[in-house]
């Protein structure tokens, strides 16, 4: 017992508060929302709008430091053991290489076509339209087809026409609305961004995303650094639940 609490309190004498702040080479402005990741104690932290940040480490462990638009960093404390440091860490700007894109003016897949081609607002489509698009279209059609519409037959057939349409534009623009708003809450919430910050994959990362059960009012309403800074605190807990279920029971049956 005397040993377990003598090597218990060795190592919280060990622990060293890190006050970290990252600045910018070329203009010396702050670089905040980094993520600094400790690659030996599995903990990490965000920096606020000033670049600062606060984090428990040990002599010797490395840390790595990223954000975009600026080169990866590392950080290593190989000094002497002390409770608390402070350090300024520059942040060196990057360049990202992209490639080719070929743009077009109907889009890339079949969705992104009919989305365009349902959009466009034209007088006489021939003329506005490139010619290879009518290659392959028939200009009219094989079978006459016969319209029965009844006694009121201009309105009706009027009315059907612009109804259809109509429809259409607003399932279409529903579908849009629903994905713009899963586009803002896989911004915020994304398992990539997840994985990084806790250093979780696979089936754990799952449990633990769903284990945080944000919803997505909750994730389209929160500033993102928020929503990072509860999946800090909820990973501290879920931590803490994961080793309990990790560590075998020692009451026998029959104690």
């Amino acid at each position: 017992m005397l040993i377990s609490i003598a090597g218990w309190g060795q190592k919280k004498d060990s622990t060293i508060s890190l006050y970290g702040n990252l600045y910018d080479t070329d203009q010396y402005h702050p670089v905040k929302y980094a993520h600094i990741i400790n690659m030996n104690g599995n903990n990490a932290t965000i920096s606020d709008s000033l670049g600062t940040f606060n984090l428990e480490i040990e002599r010797g462990d490395s840390l790595m430091i990223t954000s975009i638009g600026y080169k990866t960093q590392y950080y290593q404390y190989t000094g002497k053991l002390q409770p608390v440091i402070f350090k300024s860490i520059p942040m060196e700007k990057t360049v990202y290489a992209i490639s080719e894109v070929e743009i077009t003016p109907w889009g890339k897949t079949y969705e992104d076509f009919q989305r365009n081609f349902l959009e466009l607002d034209l007088k006489t489509a021939a003329e506005q339209v490139h010619p290879l698009f009518w290659q392959d279209i028939r200009r009219e059609p094989e079978v006459e087809e016969t319209l029965n519409p009844g006694i009121t037959s201009p309105i009706s057939m009027i009315y059907s026409i612009f109804n259809d349409e109509l429809q259409s534009r607003r399932k279409l623009k529903q579908l849009q609305q629903q994905k713009t708003r899963q586009d803002k809450i896989d911004d915020k919430f994304n398992r990539e961004q997840i994985s990084e910050l806790t250093g979780l994959t696979g089936e754990k990362l799952e449990r633990f995303m769903d284990y945080c059960n944000f919803s997505d009012e909750y994730i389209l309403k929160t500033r993102e650094y928020f929503i990072l800074e509860r999946v800090k605190r909820c990973y501290k807990r879920f931590r803490r639940i994961d080793s309990l279920r990790a560590t075998p029971s020692r009451i026998q049956p029959g104690d």
